[in-house]
């Protein structure tokens, strides 16, 4: 069986600050327990959660990829979209994921999001964001959610820690640096099974958006990045990610939405800032959604903060898809 595609490799890992950054450890975060309220930065996050249901602002439409307008989610599970090299094995295996289609829908070009779970680049799975991805399949999206590559004995949070030798340092640096690459690679090769099968599964191959949380929130601005326009995508959803890569941002890169916390142990605040700087430097547009005074990671600040994020979210998929 033929290897799944692989891109040109990037310069990466420029920092061992960005390493970190890119390593971050799983969704679960830390909760920091009576913290201030959240505050935003002057790029026009949402700084006040809505009095609107959650999933619309005042000039959001109702409706279709708004509301949860679908009661009921089919979902085909393990649907293989590739095959790869284990990271660890050196041995062909099976990249999946999970499909969620709204029931009943006679649409025949929807709107995609591919969410990619976090876990430091080292663990988790597909069904860690079951719930999300059932969510937004309920307002029309089809959804997929995927597993790529992990490498299990990775210290990539060592490394932004400082808790390696530096006789290993080096070369626990380029084991990061693999296992960023391959989610990249996976997720590329994810976005590229949906829009050849879009006729499939009624998908709208100029429609597709990438969402991640920790190590998926890294991956989906990595993927933001244009290289192909096969594996490109309209938009990327990012909770407690940034980039870190050398690779310049112009023009072909897709608009970003940045979700993060500022005392984020596992991704510096200041790596999600530069991000933002990035995006902007390029004329590519971003919007944020910061917390001050807060350190939640990731998917639990997305759950924690919900009102606030999730109406953000649906607004700016809105506007970049035109969905309206």
């Amino acid at each position: 069986m033929m290897g799944a595609m692989h891109l040109p490799r990037r310069l990466l890992l420029v920092a061992s600050l960005a390493l970190g950054a890119a390593c971050a450890a799983d969704d679960t975060g830390s909760d920091t327990a009576e913290i201030a309220p959240a505050a935003s930065t002057p790029t026009g996050a949402v700084t006040e959660a809505p009095s609107l249901p959650v999933g619309t602002t005042a000039d959001t439409p109702r409706g279709r990829y708004v509301d949860e307008v679908f009661d009921e989610v089919d979902v085909q599970a393990d649907l293989a979209y590739g095959e790869a090299l284990d990271l660890q094995t050196g041995e062909e295996v099976d990249l999946r994921l999970d499909l969620y289609e709204p029931a009943g829908d006679s649409s025949a070009e929807r709107a995609t999001i591919v969410w990619v779970h976090g876990g430091g680049f080292r663990s988790g799975n597909k069904e860690m964001l079951s719930d999300i991805a059932t969510d937004w399949a309920r307002r029309g999206y089809v959804t997929a959610s995927i597993n790529y590559r992990l490498d299990p004995g990775g210290r990539c949070q060592d490394v932004l820690d400082g808790r390696i030798d530096e006789t290993a340092v080096t070369a626990e640096r380029e084991r990061c640096r693999a296992a960023i690459e391959a989610a990249e690679d996976d997720t590329r090769a994810a976005i590229r099974w949906l829009r050849e099968h879009a006729a499939d599964h009624g998908i709208d191959p100029d429609r597709i958006v990438v969402g991640g949380f920790s190590a998926g929130a890294v991956t989906a601005v990595n993927v933001a990045v244009a290289l192909d326009p096969e594996s490109a995508v309209q938009a990327a959803l990012a909770a407690s990610g940034c980039s870190f890569s050398a690779t310049a941002v112009d023009g072909a890169a897709a608009p970003l939405f940045l979700v993060a916390s500022e005392f984020d142990a596992a991704v510096p605040f200041e790596c999600t800032t530069a991000t933002e700087a990035r995006w902007l430097d390029a004329g590519i547009e971003v919007q944020t959604l910061y917390f001050m005074g807060e350190g939640t990671h990731a998917r639990s600040l997305y759950l924690k903060y919900l009102e606030q994020v999730d109406p953000a979210w649906t607004q700016f998929l809105v506007d970049q898809l035109d969905l309206a």
